[in-house]
């Protein structure tokens, strides 16, 4: 009698997986590689690697933080991406060691606001991977007469 248990859940384990119930949600919990989903017009533009990797990260990023809540680069600036190899870490304030920083003009969204704010955005890469991100607002200064 103490089995019954055990060989009703594997029952139902074995029909959740025939149906493809289980399959489905251990398939949604799976990360893609966002160069390949939603940044494939990036590629077909023929935009560097990573510069796909860090508009990507940029979206994430941006996701999560309370600050912004949208981020567009269009794609003039993403085709004029400043990609830095000089540079052996990401910033003063932020001293990881990167092999390349990514620098771009962008637009950010400042949540619970309406109005867009140009942002200067920084992408520090290592190993062909997102280690920091960056945004700065870039103000222009205002034209006194």
């Amino acid at each position: 009698m103490k089995s019954l248990p055990l060989v009703f859940g594997l029952i139902l384990c074995a029909s959740l997986c025939q149906f493809g119930q289980f399959g489905q949600l251990a398939h949604a919990q799976e990360s893609p590689d966002p160069s390949q989903e939603d940044y494939a017009y990036l590629t077909r533009m023929r935009v560097p690697e990573p510069v796909i990797r860090c508009v990507a990260a940029f979206d994430r990023w941006v996701a999560l933080t309370p600050k912004y809540d949208t981020f567009i680069v269009p794609d003039r600036r993403v085709l004029r991406a400043k990609i830095d190899s000089d540079t052996t870490i990401f910033s003063a304030g932020n001293p990881i060691p990167v092999d390349e920083v990514i620098a771009m003009r962008a637009f950010a969204k400042v949540r619970g606001q309406a109005q867009w704010t140009r942002v200067d955005s920084r992408c520090g890469v290592r190993d062909g991977r997102v280690v920091g991100v960056s945004l700065t607002p870039n103000v222009r200064p205002a034209i006194v007469r």
